[in-house]
């Protein structure tokens, strides 16, 4: 008889944990089961406190009001501080969580400040393995952090040839992948690799574990949710949207951190984390750089993407200032006046001629990456087919592309700009030229992937 169904009372990162085969049901929001058994992605996350039924069993998980910290581990002893901020009297319980459910639990007294100490078994704390823990407040959202337990060997010496990598991503699957930009990243990514005689693979997220192919290296193109590492191996992150979306914890599992902005690289080193680089986002110069430059083009700007269930700023201005829009994207039905929606998509082998066929390219950034400094893919890529852009103010802009991609942040400069650029094209041709050549001469996924390289071969090395 098979043993029965729990629910671990801990939300970690958006990720539910169950121990056994039964699925859970939710007050609110949807759990979607992930790769790994026994995990699912909580969506939306919650706001207000979240019943997770299963079996007839049911436990609360609060979403905020917790604080906390580990202190030293050493010895399978995990110690740190644990509270309820909400109800500062009352003891919380602190969990050990490992891949196949908790393996410890500890007490946090109030009375004692919060202080616990977490015990971890022998099986755990002795094995002739590495297992990654997450510790967690019982009944939160609140991880504490993350500690590596047992003892692999760990050794990187010189290879007889290069390390074979693998690159992670978030696209659920590959039947999902083609309307996923971050499967057509890495795919022009892997490309730039295989052109250094250094061929990779990359997993969809249904693929992330169990793969029995060689694999001595792992990028992650950091997505909605962390990738479990597996510590024998070299470990990158490439951290290119969302930076509200990582911890500290999950930064300190990786060997070498790359962060597609120079402002929250180095807010990170700030704040004490060590390997630590700036690796902009990129184009595929082979599929953007090589379109042939029109001989005219339409005198509209274009814009593509999804409505994101909001009415995005810049579509909104185009509309309420009267400039005309070539709109190619989902989610726009009933949203907009007729004339202004062209497709509800359009392939990624179609991007550069679509751009380099419009006078003027329009994009915008989410906030945490404009605040942040992470300059959108698109940037790069409609750069690189020699077209005017028009985005939103986003930090760090300039370090990298100087006065050649004009910004606008109220509407009437965005209307006034859309005018001037379709009356009068040359100058803005002529900002788009020396944005093309500053794409590609430092900003390709050739470029990218041969920084990647070098890193993985340098810790290999030892």
């Amino acid at each position: 008889m098979s043993a029965p169904s729990r629910i671990v009372p801990l939300l970690a990162e958006g990720v539910l944990a169950v121990e056994g085969t039964a699925a859970p049901s939710l007050s609110a929001g949807a759990a979607q089961p992930l790769p790994a058994p026994g995990r699912y992605l909580v969506e939306p996350l919650p706001e207000a406190p979240l019943t997770v039924t299963l079996d007839e069993r049911s436990v609360t998980i609060r979403p905020g009001g917790w604080s906390g910290e580990l202190g030293p581990s050493r010895g399978g002893r995990v110690t740190g501080r644990a509270r309820d901020d909400l109800d500062p009297g009352r003891d919380v319980t602190v969990l050990a969580l490992a891949t196949g459910g908790v393996v410890a639990r500890a007490t946090a007294r109030a009375a004692d400040g919060g202080r616990f100490t977490l015990d971890l078994p022998a099986t755990v704390a002795r094995a002739p393995y590495r297992t990654r823990l997450t510790i967690g407040i019982a009944g939160s959202d609140h991880v504490l952090g993350r500690v590596d337990a047992g003892r692999p060997p760990r050794a990187w010496g010189p290879a007889p040839e290069a390390p074979r990598l693998r690159i992670k991503i978030s696209t659920p699957n590959l039947r999902e992948a083609p309307l996923w930009g971050d499967s057509h990243f890495a795919a022009s990514l892997a490309a730039a690799f295989e052109r250094l005689g250094r061929p990779v693979g990359v997993d969809c997220m249904d693929a992330w574990y169990g793969r029995t192919a060689p694999e001595d290296a792992v990028l992650v193109i950091r997505g909605r949710q962390p990738v479990q590492l597996d510590p024998g191996k070299i470990n990158l992150m490439w951290l290119i949207s969302h930076p509200d979306r990582v911890e500290d914890a999950e930064y300190a599992q990786y060997d070498r951190v790359f962060v597609a902005s120079d402002i929250y690289a180095a807010h990170l080193k700030d704040r004490g984390l060590p390997h630590v680089e700036v690796l902009h986002q990129a184009t595929d110069a082979v599929l953007f750089g090589g379109v042939a430059p029109p001989e005219t083009r339409r005198s509209a700007p274009v814009f593509v993407g999804n409505s994101r269930r909001e009415y995005r700023t810049m579509v909104k201005w185009c509309v309420e200032q009267g400039v005309p829009l070539d709109l190619y994207g989902g989610g726009w039905d009933g949203v907009l006046p007729p004339g202004y929606l062209r497709a509800p998509s359009v392939a990624n082998r179609d991007l550069p001629a679509l751009y380099a066929a419009h006078g003027l390219l329009l994009n915008d950034h989410w906030d945490s990456m404009r605040d942040n400094g992470f300059l959108s893919n698109r940037l790069f890529d409609g750069s690189a087919t020699g077209t005017p852009i028009l985005t939103d103010p986003v930090a760090g802009l300039e370090a990298v592309f100087g006065d050649t991609i004009a910004t606008a942040s109220e509407p009437e400069a965005f209307a006034e700009i859309i005018r001037s650029c379709l009356d009068d094209p040359t100058p803005f041709l002529a900002r788009a030229a020396r944005a093309r050549e500053i794409v590609l001469g430092a900003h390709t996924f050739d470029h990218r992937a041969a920084t990647l390289a070098a890193a993985v071969d340098r810790i290999a090395a030892g």
